[in-house]
């Protein structure tokens, strides 16, 4: 098995994970709770790789880089 294979079964396995958590979870707490999240992916959102946020600017680039963050 690759590293590549690795990594994607990790992934696929902790969002099974999630999702028979959020499914067991819905069907316990649905009559008692209005407000419980519509997605696996609102309920666990650690379970689940971050979305890309705004790139960094170029400028504030260099001041990291210069204090060595990056």
């Amino acid at each position: 098995m690759t590293l590549k294979e690795l990594e994607q079964t990790l992934i696929n396995r902790r969002q099974g994970l999630g999702n028979n958590i959020y499914r067991l979870a819905c069907l316990v707490r649905s009559p008692f709770c209005k407000e419980f999240p519509n997605s696996p992916k609102e309920a666990f959102p650690d379970l689940y790789p971050q979305e890309k946020g705004i790139p960094m600017p170029d400028f504030l680039k260099d001041k990291a880089i210069k204090r060595g963050v990056l």
